[in-house]
């Protein structure tokens, strides 16, 4: 038994260029948005010194991991360090459970005043405080230079409530009917039924909330003084935006810290400080991102169908 070969298509030459051009086209665009993060990333393991005679375009000229020793090792970054992950790690929860328990409420058609209540949660996404009068409430409740400011204010969103509930809507009504034949009550069918069920939707949430919660310096910059409680985004601001390094490089003279575990003169500068403290900030997230993608993607395709 013969098998014909298949008459393979032939693209013409117009069809060849084009597609050439559109591989060419995305690998620039790809090199393009890649790139400042690769110059930034070898920045920070070149030697401060070397580093500004500039000329560094693609890897180390000379390879160092002291910048990274001396800023994880600066007891001012650690601290921010630990106050950013505490915060990334308990806001995201707290906000989790009381925007779930409002959205698993109001996607029940009995509870009375449905609309109202809706509407009430809606009014602050369009009429919000002054920076002034949020200052003033906050220093009411006690919040100013408190971690709970990093915490409570965000605890509740409307948007991610909207998503939730749209969500919870969409589960087969017949799950909870059976459990409130079994005896159940609402509590014991969230934290049983819907909660488990709705797996996308809780990653979507946290991770939400932990890239805002990290990514966040407005707050430590008007509501916090003490260094003990900044975060590392308000660190790099300082660094960065407000140029501002004397804190992290108080034992720097003329550029030069002495590498104590080496027994040599170290060059390190404000320039490499800065590259370094941008990747300790911004890098943890792209590990974190694909492993939360597929999840927050089908959550908020799902939760979003009919909001």
């Amino acid at each position: 038994m013969r098998f014909r070969r298949r008459n393979k298509i032939s693209n013409t030459a117009g069809e060849m260029a084009f597609d050439t051009f559109n591989v060419l086209f995305m690998l620039s665009l790809c090199f393009v948005m890649l790139y400042p993060f690769w110059y930034v990333l070898i920045y920070s393991f070149n030697e401060g010194r070397d580093a500004a005679l500039g000329g560094i375009w693609f890897w180390p000229r000379q390879f160092t991991v002291f910048n990274y020793r001396y800023v994880l090792g600066n007891p001012y970054i650690s601290n921010a360090y630990f106050v950013t992950i505490a915060r990334s790690v308990i806001g995201p929860l707290v906000h989790l459970v009381t925007t779930a328990f409002a959205a698993f409420a109001l996607s029940k058609k009995e509870l009375p005043f449905r609309k109202g209540i809706i509407y009430y949660f809606m009014v602050p996404m369009f009429i919000g405080g002054t920076l002034v009068s949020n200052y003033v409430v906050m220093a009411r409740l006690g919040l100013i230079n408190n971690f709970l400011i990093y915490v409570l204010p965000g605890a509740f969103g409307f948007f991610m409530m909207i998503v939730i509930r749209t969500f919870f809507e969409q589960l087969p009504e017949a799950l909870e009917e059976s459990a409130y034949i079994d005896g159940a009550g609402y509590v014991m069918i969230f934290f049983r039924i819907t909660l488990p069920l709705s797996g996308p939707i809780v990653a979507t949430t946290l991770f939400f909330s932990a890239v805002g919660h990290w990514l966040d310096f407005s707050t430590s910059l008007i509501y916090i003084t003490r260094p003990r409680l900044q975060t590392l985004q308000y660190i790099l601001y300082q660094i960065v935006i407000a140029n501002d390094t004397a804190e992290l490089m108080r034992q720097v003279n003329s550029g030069v810290l002495l590498d104590t575990l080496g027994g040599r003169a170290t060059p390190i500068t404000s320039q490499v400080l800065q590259m370094t403290t941008l990747v300790v900030v911004t890098f943890p997230l792209l590990f974190v991102y694909p492993f939360f993608q597929k999840y927050f993607i089908k959550g908020v395709l799902i939760g979003a169908v009919k909001a």
